[in-house]
């Protein structure tokens, strides 16, 4: 039945065979019935309220395989039932300090699941302590799930989390310095690059950091990662450290850092928009337009004057024209004009 719905076929027929399969006591009976009917079945299908009770037995169950299980299946069909019914019990089991952390792990992505689909229904009312509490979680993969969940809750509610700042903080300032980071979780060297995008996306719902203590914290921090990085060969490692350096350039400008940081900022994407590689080269010149319109720079941005000149004549139009449009007082306009206008005669030649 499966396969046959992967195939881009309707499957109307079996679906109840695929439910009582999940009230099997055997692990593989139960495996096939919860990926087939979360496959299978929508939300709103009359036939998962069959099986709430199934689920809900399994979540508080002792058996950790099957609370796996259990929790994938409500994440992935997310409906407004189960967030009614199984969201406290999802709740406490990411709190629980007696379930592992692979358990604690789904759960968190199914709670993230379940607030997204249905913020009205899920309760999450005192939940700024347990957040706070969740955040000095020493396993990376719940630390990675846990985060998530917070960027959706302040990103309805940032006044609720103040108390939360400081261990962002934290957390940012012990992946920067690789400190108690397990080889499972490094990246190419960089210690878990998806957690540290995730924390400083996390910031930037904040509108400032008052304490200053934390506040240098996090500059300190910001300034390693703005150091550290720089173009290899290795694309793979590029994707990664790229990915954490433009989260960390987001924050910087968020935050309207000190002056002497934007030099910093400015000279690194300048090395950026000077490679070969024209993904690289565009990343550069899209970051370097974001900063430009939100911090006084103009002047730092002129010196790479003849570099973003240059790559107005990259083969993509679009980047040309994205370019001008994003930078018009950086360009000397007859210049600029002369290559547009070559590139639409050619553009419109080959049409």
């Amino acid at each position: 039945m499966l396969y046959i719905y992967m195939l881009g076929y309707d499957v109307d027929f079996g679906h109840m065979e695929a439910i009582s399969l999940i009230s099997a006591p055997k692990y593989p009976e139960k495996q096939v019935g919860y990926i087939v009917t979360s496959s299978l079945l929508n939300e709103n299908h009359d036939f998962l309220r069959m099986v709430i009770n199934t689920v809900r037995n399994d979540i508080i169950g002792r058996n950790e395989t099957f609370q796996c299980l259990a929790l994938t299946m409500v994440g992935n069909i997310g409906g407004r039932e189960f967030a009614e019914l199984l969201a406290p019990d999802v709740q406490r089991l990411l709190i629980s300090s007696s379930c592992r952390p692979l358990v604690r792990k789904k759960a968190g992505l199914c709670l993230l699941r379940l607030y997204r689909k249905n913020v009205d229904v899920v309760n999450i009312d005192g939940w700024s302590d347990r957040m706070a509490q969740l955040l000095d979680e020493g396993d990376l993969g719940v630390l990675t799930s846990v985060m998530s969940l917070f960027i959706a809750l302040v990103s309805n509610n940032t006044e609720a989390y103040w108390n939360c700042l400081p261990k962002r903080v934290k957390i940012l300032e012990r992946l920067a310095r690789n400190q108690d980071v397990p080889h499972e979780y490094t990246y190419y060297g960089i210690p878990s690059p998806l957690l540290q995008v995730k924390t400083m996306r996390a910031l930037q719902y904040f509108p400032t950091i008052e304490d200053p203590n934390t506040r240098r914290t996090l500059f300190e921090v910001l300034q390693r990662i703005l150091m550290g990085t720089d173009v290899v060969k290795n694309v793979n490692k590029n994707n990664a450290s790229h990915a954490v350096l433009f989260e960390a350039l987001a924050l910087v400008m968020h935050l309207d850092a000190e002056k002497e940081m934007m030099p910093q900022c400015v000279a690194l994407l300048g090395k950026f928009i000077s490679v070969r590689e024209p993904n690289i080269r565009y990343l550069g010149l899209e970051n370097m337009t974001r900063m430009l319109l939100v911090a006084d720079v103009q002047d730092i941005i002129k010196r790479h004057r003849a570099q973003i000149i240059t790559s107005l004549k990259d083969p993509d139009i679009r980047k040309c024209v994205h370019i001008i449009f994003s930078m018009p007082a950086l360009v000397i306009y007859k210049i600029t004009l002369k290559i547009l206008r070559r590139k639409l005669e050619r553009y419109y030649h080959l049409y």
